[in-house]
C-alpha cells in the first residue's frame, strides 16, 4: 500500500483546546478566618499545603492556579482526580489544628473542554467546576455527571445523586453527585446509572428519494452525522447507527422501536437531491404514545448540507433536551471536511464497511484513501481507515497482522492530530496502548477522553471494557460492556460486544457465565479469535471439556500454528498469575502448548 506524506500535529493548525479533568479546592470561610487572625490562618494553609500537594502530585495532578484560598488542579483522568480529592479531604479532616486554626475544604471535579494559554486553562470547563464547587458541602467531593459516568464502577465509596444543579452565571443546569456521602449504596445495574433520567433517542435510516441513483449512502451518511452531533451531548442517550440500520427500508412504528431499543424518542425522515438542491424531511415522534411531536422540511444547496444537518440537530435537541443551549450544541458539532467530494468518498466507504462482507469491505479502503488525498485535514477519513485495518485484523482476514496493527496506530494518530476529540481514533489508540504495549493508565486516559467527547459512543464503551479486564477491574469492565450493548444492541459487530462481556466474566472467575457470552459471540462469528480463545478457556475452566475441545479444533482450523503457552504469556493481562492460569485453561481445552 503506497504511503503518502501525512500531516503532523504541528501542521494541522488546530485550536489550542482540549478535554481536561479539573478539580477546584476551596477553603471554607477563608475570608472571615483571615479577618479574625490572618497570620495564623495563612500559616495553617501553608502547613496544609505541604501535606496535600504531594497527594495531588501522586494522583498525577498539576496545580495550574493558586487562588490564595483555593486551588485549581488539572488531572490526567477522572478516577485519579476523584481518588486524590478524597485523599486530600481525608488528610484535611484528620489534621490537627495549626496555631489553633482548623481549615476545612470543599472540592468539585468536572471534565470538559478548555482553552490552553501557556500553563493556564480557561473557558467553560473551568467556569463550570468553579461554580460546582460552591455547591459542595464542607469536607465533601462533588463531581459532575461527565465524571460520574467514568468512575461509578471504580470508586468504592457512597454516592449521592444531587440531581440537576442551577449554577450561577451558567445557563444550563449541571447534573452532579456527592462522592463519599450518605450510606454505601447497593450495586445497581450499569444501565440505570448511565441513563439517569436522560432522554433517549434513535435516529432511524432516512429514505433516499433521489431518483437518479437509488443509492442510500448519502442518506445513511446524513443520519451518521446527525447521530454524531447528538451523541456529543452528555444530556442524551443516543442509539448507534449500526443498531438502527436494522430498520433500513422499513417503516417501523414507534411502539416497535420502543420495544427493540428502549428509547423515548425516534427521528425518521427522507432526503432528496436534485441537481444542486437538497431537501430533508424529518419527523420526531414520542415512542411512549406513538404521536408525532413535530415534522419539518429543511431545504438548501447541496454545498450547505452540513448546515441543514446542524439545523435539524438543533431542533431535535431543543425539543427533547431544552436545557441544552443552541450555542452549546453548535460548539460540539464535528469538524467538517474542506472537500464535499472527500465527504462523499467517506459516505460510500461507510456504506461498504458496515455489512462486514469481505468483497464489499475490500472496496471501502480505497475510498477512505481517496478522501485523505482530496482533503488531507479530514480527520474522519483517517479514523475510518484506521478502523478498517482494525476490523480486517479482527475478522481474521489479514495476511499481515503486524502491518495492519501498525496502520491502525499510524492512521488513528493522524486522525487525533487533526481532531483531538474523535472518539473512534481515541479508542483505537487506547486499545493499541493496552493490548500491545500494556500502557494501561495511558489507555484509560484516552478512553475517558473518547467517552467525554462522545458519551453515546458504543465503540468507546465496549472497547474500553477489555482494558479493565486486563488490569483486573472486572466489575468496571462489565459495567462498560453493558453500556456499550445498551447503546448498540443490534450492531452488525455485536459479536465483539458479546466477547468483551465474556472476557469480563472470565477475568472475574465467572467461567460458566463467560462461556454463555462466548457462545453468543461464536454463534455469530466463529472466526473471531478474540472470542474463540476465551471461549475455549472458559469452557475448560467450567468443566465442559468436550465443548472446549471442539472450540479448540475450530481455533486450530483458523490458526494451525497456535501455541497456548507463548500466547498466554504474551497476553495483555497485567497479572502474571492470570496469564499463567489462562495458559493452563487453553491447554486443558486441548490446544497445543
Amino acid at each position: 500500500m503506497a504511503r503518502r506524506t501525512q500531516p503532523t500535529i504541528a501542521d494541522t493548525g488546530q485550536a489550542n483546546r482540549r478535554l481536561v479533568v479539573v478539580a477546584a479546592f476551596d477553603v471554607v470561610n477563608f475570608s472571615a478566618l483571615v479577618e479574625a487572625d490572618e497570620n495564623s490562618v495563612l500559616a495553617a494553609w501553608r502547613a496544609l499545603r505541604r501535606e496535600i500537594d504531594p497527594l495531588i502530585a501522586r494522583g498525577d495532578g498539576r496545580i495550574f492556579k493558586s487562588l490564595g484560598d483555593g486551588l485549581l488542579v488539572e488531572f490526567s483522568s477522572p478516577f485519579n482526580a476523584t481518588r486524590a480529592a478524597m485523599d486530600v479531604q481525608e488528610t484535611a479532616a484528620k489534621r490537627a489544628p495549626e496555631r489553633g486554626v482548623r481549615l476545612e475544604l470543599r472540592c468539585a471535579i468536572h471534565m470538559g473542554e478548555v482553552t490552553v494559554e501557556g500553563t493556564d486553562l480557561l473557558g467553560d470547563g473551568i467556569n463550570v467546576v468553579s461554580r460546582l464547587q460552591q455547591h459542595a458541602p464542607t469536607g465533601g467531593v462533588l463531581v459532575s455527571a461527565a465524571v460520574m459516568d467514568l468512575i461509578s464502577g471504580r470508586i468504592d465509596a457512597p454516592i449521592k445523586d444531587l440531581g440537576a444543579l442551577k449554577l450561577r452565571n451558567i445557563s444550563r443546569p449541571v447534573h452532579a453527585y456527592m462522592v463519599g456521602a450518605g450510606k454505601r449504596p447497593k450495586w445497581t445495574p450499569a444501565i440505570d446509572s448511565f441513563q439517569r433520567r436522560r432522554p433517549s433517542i434513535a435516529v432511524l435510516p432516512f429514505i433516499d428519494q433521489t431518483v437518479e441513483t437509488g443509492a442510500s449512502y448519502f442518506s445513511d451518511g446524513l443520519v451518521e452525522d446527525i447521530i454524531s452531533a447528538l451523541s456529543c451531548l452528555p444530556e442524551l442517550v443516543v442509539i448507534s447507527r449500526t443498531s438502527t440500520l436494522r430498520y433500513h427500508g422499513a417503516v417501523p412504528n414507534a411502539q416497535q422501536v420502543k420495544r427493540d431499543l428502549r428509547v423515548r424518542y425516534m427521528l425518521s425522515g427522507s432526503v432528496r437531491r436534485a441537481g444542486d438542491k437538497v431537501r430533508l424531511s424529518a419527523e420526531l415522534a414520542d415512542c411512549e404514545n406513538g404521536t408525532a411531536i413535530w415534522s419539518d422540511r429543511f431545504t438548501g444547496e447541496a454545498a450547505d448540507i452540513f448546515e441543514l444537518q446542524d439545523d435539524l440537530s438543533v431542533k431535535v435537541v431543543a425539543t427533547i433536551a431544552p436545557q441544552v443551549q443552541e450555542a452549546e450544541l453548535r460548539r460540539v458539532l464535528r469538524k467538517r471536511p474542506e472537500s464535499l467530494d472527500a465527504y462523499e468518498c467517506v459516505l460510500r466507504g461507510l456504506d461498504l464497511l458496515y455489512p462486514m462482507e469481505q468483497d464489499k469491505f475490500l472496496q471501502a479502503l480505497p475510498l477512505f484513501e481517496r478522501a485523505m488525498a482530496l482533503d488531507p485535514t479530514y480527520a474522519m477519513a483517517y479514523a475510518q481507515a484506521a478502523a478498517w485495518h482494525g476490523f480486517w485484523f479482527d475478522q481474521g482476514w489479514s495476511l499481515d497482522p503486524l502491518a495492519d496493527r501498525q496502520e491502525v496506530e499510524r492512521l488513528s494518530r493522524i486522525a487525533l492530530a487533526l481532531d483531538r476529540f474523535d472518539p473512534h481514533a481515541l479508542s483505537l489508540c487506547a486499545h493499541h496502548r493496552s493490548l500491545l504495549l500494556r500502557e494501561y493508565e495511558h489507555a484509560i486516559e484516552l478512553f475517558d477522553r473518547a467517552i467525554a467527547a462522545n458519551p453515546s459512543s458504543a465503540f468507546a464503551w465496549s472497547t474500553s471494557s477489555a482494558t479493565f479486564s486486563y488490569i483486573g477491574e472486572a466489575r468496571e469492565a462489565l459495567r462498560r460492556a453493558e453500556i456499550g450493548l445498551r447503546l448498540s444492541p443490534y450492531d452488525v459487530l455485536v459479536y465483539r460486544s458479546y466477547a468483551v462481556v465474556g472476557l469480563a466474566h472470565y477475568a472475574a472467575g465467572n467461567y460458566a457465565e463467560a462461556a454463555v457470552w462466548g457462545r453468543r459471540s461464536a454463534s455469530l462469528n466463529q472466526r473471531f479469535m478474540g472470542n474463540m480463545r476465551f471461549l475455549a478457556a472458559s469452557l475448560a475452566a467450567s468443566g465442559k471439556i468436550g465443548e472446549a475441545q471442539q472450540t479448540a479444533s475450530n481455533i486450530l482450523s483458523v490458526d494451525p500454528k497456535f501455541s497456548a503457552r507463548p500466547f498466554s504469556e504474551g497476553h495483555a493481562f497485567k497479572d502474571a498469575a492470570q496469564r499463567r492460569l489462562f495458559g493452563e485453561h487453553l491447554v486443558k481445552a486441548g490446544l497445543p502448548e
